[in-house]
């Protein structure tokens, strides 16, 4: 068992886990790997220079047998002479009450009680018992949901957690190394029979893939420990890099975030696409706000030109909008707005409404206006045209629909929030003909390009003091 020791005590030296007088807090569920640790650490403290204590969460999902686990790990913790804390959490009476993903609050709940546990006992180190095979099979799994764009790259050997940090010094073994440590020390433990299920997905990454990659490579978990490594360091890097540039082109302005798409652009792909992702963690706690790799894509895409106008809808309420190179994120008002008399839309400028003004003018009349979006139409001379509030049976004709959409179908479709779609908006000849909705869609009438016929021109500029 000398490896095993050396090879922990190496990691944990390397990766700087432990200092003298450290109080550390093992998260034990009762199987072989926090078992293993609990026992390690308990037996190198006085080496290490640590103290240790360890916590246990039963989630009553398993009803009996999650109870014996429950007792089992703190009559172990005894004998062994380490004081144990351990909580029942009815999780399935809070799914019932709250609703949400099972695995996301059984992990949510148990971490609140082990911060709970770190500030009770003073502890300034939560050890979880995470192995090289995890995190062969946690990189794998990011893999298979294509979820590495977040910028971690599989499990951390430290991170913050509360006021201390988590550690995981067993990344430096895995299941094979661990099982033979525990039958070296007759450490007792127990079997969680969940782990044998295939119907979760990382279960059958354990029983079929990682047999299949080890046949190939016995060490390969250990070799995707030093990817990993490799991997974060980078990651760190180009982090620290992407905030420092961001900082340099972004410019805050009464709650809005501005930039130029044109700064953003001459940026590293790499370095663009980390920005988006420092963005939208500005906006959003990432917790909280899913961010798929089909938003960022979005707001990468929208930055690449710096012609016309683009809107961009985002979660809670945020909208993103370049027109021309300018590119702004504010969140909108879920606050209903009085309705919007009807405004006439003329050859002046209308007054400001939620950032934008209007002009509408005969081609004949029209010049060139800086940092407008340029709408060309046809209708008869004498139409007027009005800014107003969306009416009930509101249709708009959209390109390539042979009939007019419902106004308030089309809001649907796009997620707007039900506060905000009673007052929105819309840009309407005199017989009730939609031209634009701002911020949403513009209909088939009009057309960014000239055509032959088209003898008006509307023109919306997004307004900045």
């Amino acid at each position: 068992m000398k490896n095993f020791q050396e090879l922990l005590m190496h990691y944990s030296k390397k990766h700087k886990l432990f200092q003298e007088g450290d109080k550390v807090l093992v998260g034990c569920s009762g199987g072989i790997d926090s078992m293993v640790l609990l026992h390690f650490l308990n037996a190198q403290k006085e080496e290490l220079g640590i103290s240790v204590v360890a916590v246990h969460v039963d989630h009553m999902l398993r009803s009996e047998e999650s109870h014996q686990d429950h007792l089992f790990t703190q009559a172990t913790a005894m004998r062994w002479g380490v004081e144990c804390f351990s909580r029942a959490i009815p999780i399935l009476k809070i799914l019932e009450e709250q609703g949400g993903n099972k695995q996301q609050l059984c992990r949510s709940e148990r971490y609140a009680y082990f911060l709970k546990i770190m500030k009770q006992t003073g502890a300034n180190k939560f050890a979880t018992a995470h192995h090289a095979d995890d995190q062969l099979e946690t990189i794998l799994m990011s893999g298979l949901r294509g979820s590495l764009q977040d910028g971690a790259f599989g499990i951390q050997a430290s991170r913050p957690f509360g006021d201390g940090f988590l550690i995981r010094p067993q990344l430096a073994v895995d299941k094979e190394q661990i099982l033979a440590y525990a039958n070296f020390y007759e450490i007792p433990y127990r079997e969680d029979s969940s782990n044998s299920e295939i119907t979760y997905a990382r279960n059958r990454l354990r029983k079929r893939i990682l047999p299949l990659l080890k046949e190939e490579n016995k060490e390969v978990s250990q070799n995707f420990v030093e990817l990993a490594e490799d991997m974060q360091q980078d990651q760190q890097f180009l982090q620290e890099l992407t905030k420092d540039k961001l900082q340099r082109l972004i410019q805050r302005r009464d709650g809005a975030i501005m930039l130029s798409a044109k700064s953003f652009r001459v940026e590293a792909r790499a370095l663009q696409k980390r920005m988006v992702l420092l963005l939208l963690n500005y906006l959003y706690n990432p917790k909280r706000v899913p961010v798929t790799r089909q938003l960022v894509e979005q707001l990468q895409e929208m930055m690449q030109s710096s012609s016309g106008t683009v809107f961009l809808h985002l979660p809670q309420n945020y909208i993103a909008t370049r027109q021309y190179d300018l590119v702004v994120f504010k969140q909108q008002s879920l606050r209903q707005q009085d309705t919007l008399a009807p405004i006439a839309i003329e050859a002046d400028w209308t007054p400001v409404y939620s950032g934008y003004r209007y002009k509408i003018m005969p081609t004949a009349q029209f010049g060139k206006v800086e940092n407008a979006v340029i709408w060309y139409f046809q209708a008869p001379k004498d139409s007027t045209f009005f800014l107003r509030s969306r009416e009930p049976g509101d249709r708009i004709q959209l390109a390539g629909m042979d009939q007019p959409k419902k106004l308030a179908r089309l809001m649907i479709d796009e997620k707007i929030p039900m506060p905000r779609r009673e007052n929105w908006p819309v840009i309407a000849t005199d017989t009730n003909e939609l031209l634009l909705v701002p911020g949403l869609r513009s209909s088939s009438v009009i057309s960014q390009h000239k055509r032959g016929g088209d003898n008006w021109v509307l023109i919306e500029q997004l307004y900045s003091m």
